[in-house]
């Protein structure tokens, strides 16, 4: 049956349709065998009257099926083909598929549609399981029947989520959770289901399909251009070859063999990278087929489940995807010296092709769309709701504070009310808890190393890379009742790194005397600067949303993208420049050796100063992924949790 979905190579798929596989066109009044293979009824009784035949020993006449080769029997004997083929059963699910009703592009009040009115609705009853309008739902209140129901605004997404956590079968629901009070049953909650909710899911499916499919032709395009400068590089080299001696062949032999070897780790890691996607795309494909198939013809029961369901299967999927260590892609290749004989005679050998290698934004692309399809902590959307305000203009509210063991130079957020802080003596990580005015430390992670910089990779609050000078760990932290760290894994160094700050394409690291552009490994990528720090512990930042970096030079604030390019640098007046970060519009925030933070527009147009309650001296500042609160350090042993605002 899934072969029956694609049709031959090269050509579009039919959407929400079977092919026959006897004209490979698609079901035309489909009938299915009782091996359950479908055919169109007029190819199956064209099949049957050319392939019926029956043996000696035998009664009936038969068959094989087309597909499986399974024998099929006719139901009586001296059965017309046509007969045969009219009365085999239709199937009826392509049938239901194919059908394309007319839905409505606007919700109207259902009230008032009633009474001959159409009124566009602003809000949604879920005990009526109707859309209303402002008068109707004023009526509510009026009728004592009608007042206990539950209406929220068809604005209000959160008011529409189900507030569904998990699901459990009535044997897990009568030896586990016979004590729990907030098990509802799923008949009860489907019947406040807001259908919107699937379309829009549908929608996301159908724009994820089309950016994967950009993404697959990005991929060709990469291969194409790659075989064309190798085959480029390959040609000069062997030009130059030929007007040198014989003892030079050698070297050149095992300089192409370097190459080849090169270039073939290059392309299959984008090929693997494309079957990666491939995948990803039938899983997209088969969840959208799926649900479109359920919400057409299934019960609000089996809806809500398969939504359910789906959803959790291709976030487990793109987790798969997550822990691949694939997506740093070449995306060039340079060959410029080729003054081969010079080569030979000081080194004995070629100098080898060059490679510029950066970080897909593969991982990226689909993570904005399985956050919208299932945002369990919601990041992805506040940070967007957070992202339409002025961050030139937002306030700043004290809401914790925290006394802390020694001066500490780095945090992070890893929840929304558990931040962890880098501790030097003794090496450690501590987390504490700022859910209250006063946060308190509720977990201590011991370190065989002194730890210093910590950075996080996109919005995944829970995994976290701590930077041990020589080497990096990255750990997944669990936070609920109790705190848990598993370490994942560890990346050995060959530069020193202090700072880090994981980027879109790029991860930026800082020692005490240089700067370093470096890929997903923390792989340096030929790209590095001199660098004077000038406090105790020097300071990077990325930005969440851009190609760009930022970090202190003197008395100036300088931006760069993953090339170590200048975008643009700022003047700041007073020394001892320090912490500094990002805000969700790529303004930079950056300490002052005050109680004052300096806020610098994207472009360095303009600045101001915040000032902040409570903090004496300014040493370091992150923000929360979402944007909605801000961590800043203070050199005298303490810490301060904002709200923006």
């Amino acid at each position: 049956m899934a072969e029956s979905l694609t049709g031959p190579p090269g050509a579009n798929p039919v959407d929400d349709t079977f092919r026959c596989p006897i004209c490979l066109e698609e079901v035309r009044n489909p009938k299915y065998l009782p091996c359950f293979h479908t055919f169109c009824e007029t190819c199956i009784q064209t099949y049957i009257s050319s392939t019926v035949a029956r043996k000696d020993n035998e009664t009936l006449k038969a068959i094989e099926c087309p597909v499986c080769r399974k024998r099929i029997e006719a139901p009586i004997n001296d059965i017309t083909s046509e007969e045969w083929a009219l009365a085999l059963p239709q199937n009826k699910l392509i049938v239901s598929m194919s059908v394309d009703p007319k839905k409505e592009e606007q919700k109207f009040c259902m009230f008032c549609k009633r009474n001959n009115k159409s009124v566009t609705a602003k809000h949604w009853c879920k005990s009526c399981i109707e859309s209303i309008y402002d008068d109707c739902k004023c009526f509510h209140s009026y009728v004592p029947i009608l007042q206990g129901h539950k209406i929220i605004s068809l604005s209000d997404t959160l008011g529409l989520k189900n507030d569904i956590d998990k699901l459990c079968c009535s044997i897990c629901f009568a030896t586990e959770h016979r004590k729990c009070e907030q098990v509802q049953a799923i008949e009860d909650v489907a019947v406040e289901m807001d259908e919107d909710r699937v379309q829009n899911k549908l929608t996301l499916f159908k724009d994820l399909l089309e950016s994967l499919e950009n993404l697959q032709e990005e991929y060709s395009d990469k291969v194409t251009t790659l075989n064309s400068r190798k085959q480029e590089i390959v040609s000069s080299a062997e030009k130059k070859v030929e007007e040198i001696k014989l003892q030079i062949d050698k070297a050149h032999a095992q300089w192409l063999k370097r190459f080849e070897q090169k270039h073939t780790d290059s392309v299959e890691n984008i090929e693997i990278a494309s079957d990666e996607i491939k995948w990803f795309v039938t899983t997209i494909r088969d969840a959208k087929t799926v649900l479109q198939t359920v919400q057409e013809n299934g019960s609000t029961k089996q809806i809500f489940v398969t939504s359910h369901t789906l959803g959790v299967q291709i976030s487990e999927h793109f987790d798969r995807l997550r822990a691949l260590n694939i997506w740093d892609f070449i995306q060039d290749y340079s060959h410029q010296n080729t003054d081969f004989l010079r080569q030979i005679c000081n080194h004995g050998s070629f100098q080898g092709v060059s490679a510029s290698e950066t970080r897909s934004k593969t991982l990226q692309k689909i993570f904005t769309f399985a956050s919208l399809l299932s945002d369990k902590t919601g990041i992805a959307r506040r940070r967007e709701e957070m992202c339409r305000k002025d961050w030139m203009k937002v306030n700043f509210e004290k809401i914790s504070e925290m006394n802390l063991p020694t001066e500490v130079y780095y945090g992070l957020f890893v929840s929304d009310t558990k931040v962890i802080m880098s501790i030097e003596s003794p090496p450690s990580l501590k987390v504490y808890d700022i859910s209250d005015t006063v946060g308190e430390c509720v977990h201590t992670q011991s370190c065989q190393a002194t730890p210093y910089g910590l950075c996080q990779s996109g919005d995944c609050m829970d995994i976290v890379y701590v930077s041990f000078e020589d080497h990096v760990d990255y750990y997944q932290i669990k936070v609920s009742e109790s705190v848990t760290f598993t370490k994942l894994g560890t990346f050995q160094l060959k530069e020193p790194m202090l700072a880090i700050s994981y980027g879109t394409a790029a991860v930026s690291s800082v020692n005490d005397s240089k700067r370093m552009i470096c890929s997903s490994d923390f792989s340096v990528i030929n790209h590095s600067s001199s660098y004077s720090k000038s406090e105790d512990r020097p300071f990077v930042s990325s930005s969440s949303r851009s190609d760009r970096h930022c970090f202190v030079r003197e008395s100036e604030v300088v931006v760069v993208d993953q090339n170590n390019n200048k975008i643009f640098q700022s003047s700041v007046a007073g020394d001892y420049l320090r912490g500094l970060t990002f805000d969700l519009q790529d303004n930079i925030l950056i300490c002052l050796w005050n109680s004052k933070i300096k806020q610098i527009r994207n472009g360095g147009t303009e600045s101001r100063d915040i000032e902040l309650p409570d903090i004496k001296d300014t040493y370091n500042v992150v923000l929360h992924p979402t944007g909605e609160k801000m961590l800043v350090l203070d050199y005298y042993n303490k810490c301060c949790v904002y709200k923006v605002s």
